[in-house]
């Protein structure tokens, strides 16, 4: 009798054990650098995200996108990065050669996500090697922002300029420097201002067959313009990143100001008359930063069947309709979603059909480029930097940077 009921006591705690088994959670970790006024939209959806699947948990962290960036390859290769990570997609190259991102093709067969659905400059943006490595979590255009009241206050009309000659009379007439810049602009840690101004002018970084434009006669050309603008007409302080700069527009301290729409919060919160335009032509094209920050899976994660089947539930939901219309409502971002850009509320939104609208000249910052990080960081910025700050000239910056860049290409 006694070894019956043992043997019964051992059962029991085998179903339950099976049973604790088949409803344990699956945990996912999930990093991303939306710290900003958009912020909130992500916690929500990953919230309910979390609520509508009890077997799954997003465990997430948000931290500024330099410590993301600085973070994310180094504890990869200890084993400890995330199992999902919201990048910028620039940053894919030089993770997939490290070997810590898994390739994720089948996507489009495991889930009712569609290829066809999804924004195609987003899903270009994470398709490396020819192998895709994530999903658009965010897809944007950078807009010039500009001050209605200053505008009037100077005599201008309240309508942001068309062309490089009327931005410039503008910024000229609107800057009384220190109390107040005609435009912002950033030197380091920011949306890519001076490579958009170089794509204006013809020139830029690299071209689409990979070679060096830095040190082109038309990258100068742009450079020496806007370089010009801010040395001798003080149209801009020097020497900030992409989050101060935010700050001075916010606070009222300068007229004009390109950024993403990530922003439109914090503006619109801060009491701004403001509005959004595109960015003004250049003497040979009009263009702009557009960005893309892709879904990644750690390739532990990938290689896990329970853990790549969870992960792909959250990346359908997130681009599902529901959530995507949420997103765009919310943070003010174009949808992923190309099906749903005619949803009459995301029409009758104030900022998301003219980010929208933004996309279709917008080309994106050295995507597909393996040392992203390092040209942008280390040659790019730098040479900003220093032409602003006066220790070089415009030529001998690009020159050093191209020559900086060919060598590390090599």
């Amino acid at each position: 009798m006694r070894n019956r009921r043992l043997m019964l006591l051992m059962a029991v705690a085998l179903v339950f054990l099976l049973a604790g088994s088949a409803f344990a959670k699956v945990k996912l970790t999930f990093w991303n650098g939306f710290t900003g006024p958009d912020r909130p939209v992500v916690e929500a959806l990953v919230a309910q995200f979390n609520e509508e699947n009890p077997d799954i948990e997003i465990e997430m962290d948000i931290m500024p996108w330099d410590t993301f960036m600085q973070k994310l390859l180094p504890s990869y290769i200890v084993g400890q990065g995330p199992d999902i990570a919201g990048l910028g997609a620039e940053l894919l190259p030089r993770l997939v050669d490290a070997g810590v991102l898994a390739p994720i093709d089948d996507v489009f067969t495991e889930t009712n996500l569609t290829r066809e659905m999804l924004a195609p400059f987003a899903v270009d943006a994470a398709t490396y090697k020819g192998h895709l490595y994530g999903t658009p979590m965010s897809n944007y255009a950078l807009l010039m922002y500009y001050n209605i009241d200053h505008f009037t206050a100077a005599g201008l009309a309240p309508e942001a300029p068309t062309n490089w000659d009327e931005w410039l009379e503008a910024a000229i007439k609107l800057s009384n420097p220190p109390q107040q810049y005609g435009f912002v602009m950033p030197t380091k840690q920011a949306p890519a201002v001076w490579h958009l101004l170089m794509w204006s002018n013809g020139g830029g970084i690299l071209g689409d067959n990979g070679e060096v434009l830095i040190d082109s006669a038309e990258s100068k050309e742009a450079v020496k313009f806007w370089a010009d603008a801010v040395l001798k007409h003080e149209i801009s302080p020097i020497g900030l990143t992409g989050p101060e700069t935010d700050k001075v527009f916010q606070t009222g301290k300068a007229s004009m100001h390109i950024v993403g729409p990530w922003m439109t919060t914090g503006f619109t919160e801060a009491g701004l008359n403001y509005d959004v335009a595109p960015i003004p032509e250049g003497p040979v094209t009009r263009a702009t930063v557009g960005g893309v920050t892709s879904m990644a899976i750690s390739k532990q994660a990938g290689e896990d069947p329970v853990k790549r089947q969870a992960v792909y539930r959250f990346l359908e939901f997130w681009n599902s309709e529901e959530a995507q219309i949420k997103w765009a409502l919310g943070a003010n971002f174009p949808p992923n979603r190309i099906d749903i850009a005619d949803n009459p509320e995301i029409l009758a939104h104030p900022w998301v059909p003219k980010f929208t609208a933004g996309l279709a000249y917008a080309r994106g910052h050295l995507v597909g480029t393996p040392h992203a990080s390092e040209i942008e960081s280390d040659i790019y910025d730098t040479a900003i930097e220093y032409i602003l700050l006066g220790r070089k000239s415009v030529d001998d910056a690009l020159n050093e940077a191209g020559q900086k860049l060919r060598d590390l290409l090599k």
